[in-house]
């Protein structure tokens, strides 16, 4: 039997704790001309998202808004801290929310996007397919389109509207919709939260998602946020929603498919702000952040399905019409917040480390309201930059600047370290069968983040090469092909939902600042014959002048790939059974050597002096 699990709730009345640290602040410079010879585009009351489209390792900017006149852009990142805009046939919307995915599973960032089509007179909710090389255009797919229930969010709100993700761990990346319907809809409410299964492609309603409402759906909110994550790490993704009439709702995952409603008093509840999931602890938990006009609240994850509440007086969190983002901007391992909106200043909460934040303003140039902020890597120094948009009364110099969009990069500053991913995870392992799988690893380190903070990503190659990531990446790098705050894994194991088989996973470490290791791969390979994964033991790689040395006393010949950190290809070989090899390396530095023998894979990283 399942047993049904909850989160309560404790208040604490204490002070701060005593591992306060003292937060390095970054120094930020706003791109003056990020657009050669034009400009962003100036708007409000939608989403601007970053994803790498079109496959070359940089992560461009889309951008979908309006009150009233709306606007699309799509703007290619250059990898020079400059952008060019790509012409598109995606319909503007305004009041927009937006979201890359890749549903197919064919390695190409498609696009969900939801908002009012002006132009008709009607709320769209469309789904582009990636067409792919050469030329990545985006190409509504009419049939899922036509499935896909249409909202649109209005007003000064959030346009965390649209979530991608795996909440029955299958392999397939499903879709939750939030928003206002304008008519009655299936739950008997125009206020819209809808959970898409992805069946192979397809995507299909689940009319009846949780267990315990009277209808068996999700309560009917809007004009909030929503957010999914994993709450008590049993590895599936819960779901935290906030809304018109001021409530928040957290539904656990029951495993099953369905989800268990849970709505403790504690919450305060609200719209035109948002709620979150994020560890800011760095204990490996999620924890919860919810502000709204007038509190912030900090829901601190005990680890034993019971939360204790941080009072705004203690964390320094402020309240308001919110726009949240969450990273390590100062590269210390902790992860803080930025918020923007209505009745709020634009500022950047540094992490104490205790369970409270130092508060500064972020530049003057960059606060806006009724956008949307997210932090990103935009120029791959493995610190986090960010943008923002939307608008603004004035300067606070006399000058009016009403429709700011700003792309800001992180200079770092006095103290502050270059940031690395962390090491690639070793030892992956499976056990199971009959479709059910779980794969366990050893957890990977860091210089900076600690262990417990490290985050997992992992990917499923299926025997026809398409292949499923619970967060896009490249697959042969790591790196991430999204940004902004998507769900990883918390634990250093996985539980897998998928048919008898052969797979190749994947297992990538993601540190705070959302730097990412190579992937480390293993082989499911029919699980039903007790077959088990192996590990490459009887392999020794270490560096000696100028060369990385393979001792290869398996019976495996084994295929070699030398990486950078950055995942570009510096040497391939082929490693013969019961041999010795040296490759020759010319220049010094840290390198990713990638070992496959069919069935057994491992990564190890070496220093060459």
């Amino acid at each position: 039997m399942k047993t049904k699990t909850l989160l309560t709730f404790v208040v604490l009345f204490t002070t701060m704790m005593s591992w306060a640290i003292t937060p390095k602040q970054v120094t930020w410079d706003v791109l003056t001309e990020p657009v050669p010879g034009s400009s962003l585009a100036m708007s409000a009351s939608g989403a601007l998202i970053w994803g790498d489209y079109n496959n070359d390792g940089h992560l461009d900017a889309f951008m979908i808004a309006g009150q009233g006149s709306p606007l699309v852009r799509l703007y290619k990142n250059n990898g020079n801290e400059t952008f060019t805009r790509i012409t598109t046939s995606i319909t503007p919307l305004s009041y927009a929310g937006a979201v890359f995915l890749d549903y197919n599973n064919d390695g190409n960032l498609d696009l969900l996007v939801a908002g009012k089509d002006d132009a008709a007179n009607a709320n769209k909710t469309i789904l582009y397919k990636n067409s792919g090389a050469p030329n990545y255009d985006f190409v509504v797919d009419n049939e899922n389109t036509a499935n896909l229930v249409d909202v649109y969010q209005g007003g000064d709100y959030s346009s965390r509207i649209l979530e991608a993700f795996d909440y029955n761990n299958d392999g397939w990346t499903d879709v939750l919709i939030n928003g206002n319907h304008g008519t009655n809809w299936v739950s008997g409410s125009e206020r819209v939260v809808a959970l898409y299964k992805n069946n192979k492609g397809t995507f299909e309603l689940q009319t009846s998602p949780v267990t315990n409402t009277e209808n068996n759906h999700f309560h009917s909110v809007n004009g909030g946020s929503i957010h999914v994550g994993d709450a008590n790490n049993d590895g599936f993704d819960d779901i935290i929603v906030s809304g018109y009439p001021a409530t928040t709702n957290l539904y656990i995952n029951q495993q099953d498919g369905t989800f268990l409603h849970y709505n403790p008093t504690t919450f305060t509840g609200h719209y035109r702000g948002e709620t979150l999931f994020v560890d800011i602890n760095g204990d490996g938990w999620n924890d919860i952040v919810e502000i709204g006009p007038g509190f912030a609240n900090l829901f601190i994850n005990n680890q034993n399905n019971t939360v204790t509440k941080i009072e705004s007086s203690t964390s320094n969190l402020t309240g308001g019409q919110v726009r949240i983002a969450a990273g390590d901007v100062n590269n210390d391992g902790y992860t803080d917040l930025m918020a923007v909106g209505l009745n709020s200043n634009s500022n950047l909460f540094y992490n104490n480390g205790d369970n409270s934040f130092t508060v500064k303003a972020l530049p003057e140039a960059a606060r806006a309201r009724s956008g949307r902020i997210e932090m990103v890597d935009f120029n791959n120094d493995y610190s986090l930059d960010f943008s923002n948009f939307g608008y603004k009364a004035g300067d606070g110099t006399g000058n009016t600047v009403t429709w700011p969009n700003v792309f800001v990069k992180n200079s770092r500053g006095d103290g502050i370290p270059v940031n690395t991913p962390p090491s690639v995870p070793t030892n992956l392992a499976f056990t199971g069968g009959d479709g059910q799988y779980t794969v366990t690893w050893t957890k990977s380190t860091d210089d900076i983040t600690p262990q417990d903070a490290i985050r997992y990503n992992l990917y499923i190659k299926y025997e026809d090469n398409s292949v499923f990531c619970l967060v896009p990446a490249d697959t042969t790098t790591g790196k991430l092909k999204v940004s902004g705050l998507k769900s990883f894994l918390q634990t250093n194991s996985a539980k897998l939902n998928l048919p008898k088989g052969i797979y190749t996973i994947g297992i990538a470490a993601v540190d705070q600042a959302y730097a990412s290791s190579a992937f480390a791969t293993m082989v499911i390979n029919d699980p039903a014959t007790g077959l088990q994964s192996e590990t490459l033991d009887n392999v020794r790689v270490h560096a000696s002048n100028n060369a990385i040395l393979i001792t290869n006393n398996s019976e495996n010949t084994l295929s070699c790939d030398i990486l950078s950190l950055d995942g570009r290809l510096i040497n391939s070989d082929i490693i013969n059974a019961n041999s010795n090899s040296s490759i020759s390396i010319y220049n010094k530095g840290v390198y990713l050597v990638k070992l496959n023998g069919g069935r057994n894979a491992r990564i190890d990283k070496v220093i060459v002096n």
